[in-house]
């Protein structure tokens, strides 16, 4: 019999499989209620949504990657089709809140990079994640990585999203102030 508490009485396989079903259905409801409070623009209400289907996620991930402490006999395996279901909800949620953090003020732009790390990593065809994480590190005065970020969304997107082009042309022209700023300083600094 399993141990009490988190494990519940999941003696079968078929029984943690269950669970794993109820916990992203569950985290689709949240993420349905988050995109409902998205689009009335209450962003930490949504925010909240997103983080609590954020949860039942880690639920599943601890339930399909039991702690060897547990000692559980019963580990579910999931097809294909619901793993990547798993890893794709879990991008959305991180992207959703992505993209109510970079509504927020002031905005928490380090936030919005680690939601993005986790999206880019879940999904590397991810032109949003891609997109946002090169806008938060553009804020944050990081052309280099923002030039980085957004050239991996142009190169997904075929170069046919406006707005990614004209983030890099943005962060180019940035590229090109540091750039003659740095000239400068060390031309001001040998031809004294």
């Amino acid at each position: 019999m399993a141990s009490a508490g988190y494990c519940r009485a999941m003696d079968t396989v078929e029984d943690a499989e269950k669970a794993v079903v109820e916990k992203l259905t569950s985290a689709k409801e949240f993420k349905q209620k988050g995109n409902e409070h998205f689009k009335d623009k209450q962003l930490k209400k949504a925010i909240k949504s997103y983080h609590s289907g954020l949860m039942y996620m880690k639920g599943i991930e601890q339930d399909l990657n039991p702690n060897k402490l547990l000692r559980r006999q019963c580990t579910p395996t999931m097809s294909e089709e619901v793993k990547e279901e798993i890893s794709a909800l879990t991008a959305d949620l991180h992207n959703n809140i992505a993209a109510c953090l970079l509504k927020q003020c002031p905005v928490r732009y380090e936030r919005v990079i680690e939601c993005c790390k986790q999206v880019t990593e879940l999904q590397p065809d991810n032109v949003k994640g891609w997109y946002r994480l090169g806008l938060a590190h553009s804020h944050l005065h990081d052309y280099d990585a923002a030039k980085k970020a957004l050239e991996e969304a142009n190169r997904i997107a075929d170069g046919q999203d406006m707005a990614v082009k004209k983030l890099i042309s943005s962060v180019d022209q940035e590229l090109k102030k540091e750039n003659e700023k740095f000239n400068n300083m060390f031309k001001k600094q040998f031809f004294v």
